[in-house]
């Protein structure tokens, strides 16, 4: 049992869990404090050259991904994430302006925050279709064709009317479709072109980008409101999706590609991997491969918007295929854990213009978008946070633990999450509930919260889902459950039943590896005849 993991009865290999294999241990270390990443299985090279094998191994073709230059390969990831941040500003855009919306529409606070869930319903659902079809299309269309969903939503909600509540709900709903594939597809897309190696770094970027625009929008969007009015925000975003949707098409290449599975180093096993690299100098031996003789694609042939299929598996079975992991120890976790924190996150920005846009705050939608100064800078002190610790922390944790990384220790991120999320969420609702409290003391709190949310991020596409879902439905009751209740017994709720998530973690950490030997012995996906089939090239 290794820093506190219980190992599994019978011993052998359990999937996730990696042995750094250097025949020369001093080598190790200095190649995994050299390079200041997470060391994975094969991330090593054996011999003495003091490279790192790039995991996945690239195959011989020079259109895979994984070959691409390196500027390519960072222009395309800029260009999906232009038109993430976009999208982004899509949901909270309303944020500050709920209060107006109930007079203008003469409804209630729950219909207003409805505009939201209704959109995240969409987003759920569009996550898990277009996670599916871009196994028959490829990720080129399926970004092209959200983008243009997005668009379409942004124009439509800029032109909807006082009296068309319906139409209201149809524009968020189309902008809920659109921002599906920017939520499920972005992590599926840094997979498809860079090495584990280079991974992390992106990741994060990507990450800090969803979170912090959806944070600084708020800001902007109570000031474009009470100056223009809040039509004009959806204006302004419809016109940026222009030059965002000609850069996908300039600037994203198709990057699905499906290469032979003894390239993937991380999946098979040593022997089996033959080739190495110096990534210092960028030269690369594929000792194993074939010389290739496809030929290169030229920028023109790579505008092609649909380029063939890439699986053999069935509709039904893709779309199938990610509920049956929901019943797995770790994403039942990770919903928890992760999922209930996004929801008390957005929860907050449902129920703010109930909170101060009534006495004593009286704010108009200029000072509801200031709340959210704090949160912003919460978003982006967490990312710092997780860039400068979490990687240098695995990698103490594998040292101390004869150089084998335990996927379990990532949840060591529920402390700082346990000590800034729960008490600003109970800390919240008693600061909105004291009379003559300034107003930054609950916007502090809010950012403490939106710090544990951050840290709490770990995607996938079933926890996604239920996410989406489970936040769709809190715009049903979180309003008149504030009514109800009061902010104060309403935040202390949502901050105990986090407390006891967190604490709950203890058992993930130590049963987890127990936990992941026995679903594979189990063997679910493969009774229920959902494993991935062969796919092209």
């Amino acid at each position: 049992m290794g820093l506190g993991i219980r190992e599994p009865r019978g011993g052998g290999h359990v999937p996730g869990t990696v042995k750094l294999y250097e025949s020369d241990s001093v080598r190790s270390e200095a190649a995994v404090e050299e390079n200041g990443e997470l060391p994975f299985a094969r991330s090593f090279k054996k011999s003495g050259e003091g490279g790192i094998t790039l995991v996945p191994q690239p195959s011989d073709s020079p259109n895979d991904p994984l070959n691409w230059p390196l500027w390519k390969k960072d222009l395309t990831l800029l260009t999906i994430c232009f038109a993430t941040a976009v999208g982004c500003t899509l949901g909270p855009a309303l944020a500050p302006v709920h209060a107006e919306l109930t007079v203008e529409y003469n409804t209630s606070y729950t219909m207003v925050a409805n505009f939201t869930g209704y959109q995240f319903l969409a987003t759920g659902m569009a996550g898990l279709l277009c996670e599916v079809m871009t196994r028959f299309l490829g990720r080129r269309p399926i970004y092209l064709l959200s983008t243009i969903f997005m668009f379409a939503g942004a124009l439509w909600n800029s032109l909807i009317t006082s009296r068309d509540i319906d139409g209201f709900v149809g524009a968020r709903v189309l902008q809920g479709v659109g921002l599906g594939a920017f939520e499920t597809l972005v992590i599926t897309s840094i997979g498809d072109m860079y090495f584990v190696h280079e991974r992390g770094k992106r990741i994060a970027f990507y990450n800090l980008l969803f979170f912090g625009v959806s944070y600084f929008t708020p800001v902007l969007a109570g000031y474009i409101t009470a100056k223009y009015g809040w039509r004009m925000q959806f204006r302004i975003m419809a016109g940026i999706f222009i030059p965002a949707l000609v850069m996908l098409f300039l600037f994203c290449p198709e990057h699905a590609f499906v290469r032979d599975r003894k390239f993937e180093t991380d999946l098979v096993s040593e022997s089996s991997s033959t080739a190495s690299v110096n990534v210092g100098e960028g030269k690369q031996e594929i000792r194993a491969a074939a010389v290739s003789v496809e030929p290169k694609k030229t920028f023109l042939q790579e505008l092609k918007v649909y380029n063939g299929r890439f699986s053999t598996d069935g509709f039904w079975k893709l779309l199938v295929a990610p509920f049956p992991a929901m019943l797995y120890p770790a994403a039942i976790w990770v919903f928890l854990f992760q999922g209930t924190f996004v929801t008390w996150g957005i929860g907050v920005s449902v129920v703010l213009s109930q909170i101060f846009a009534a006495p004593p705050y009286n704010f108009n939608p200029t000072q509801m978008g200031y709340i959210y100064a704090a949160p912003t800078i919460g978003a982006l002190l967490a990312y710092i946070l997780c860039m400068l610790t979490y990687d240098r922390l695995c990698i103490y944790l594998t040292k101390r633990n004869n150089f084998t990384y335990e996927p379990e220790f990532r949840i060591l991120l529920v402390i700082p999450v346990l000590l800034t999320g729960v008490p600003g969420l109970i800390a919240y609702g008693y600061a909105t509930t004291t009379p003559g409290l300034h107003w930054i003391i609950p916007s502090i709190l809010y950012g403490m919260l939106t710090i544990a949310v951050v840290l709490s991020v770990e995607m996938m596409v079933a926890v996604l889902l239920l996410k989406n879902f489970f936040t769709w439905a809190s715009t049903f009751y979180l309003s008149d459950w504030l009514v109800k209740w009061g902010a104060r017994k309403v935040f202390l709720t949502m901050g105990l039943i986090q407390a006891v998530i967190c604490v709950g973690s203890v058992l993930i950490y130590v049963y987890g590896k127990v936990w992941r030997a026995m679903m594979v012995r189990v063997k679910l996906m493969e009774r229920l005849g959902l494993k991935p089939g062969s796919m092209r090239h």
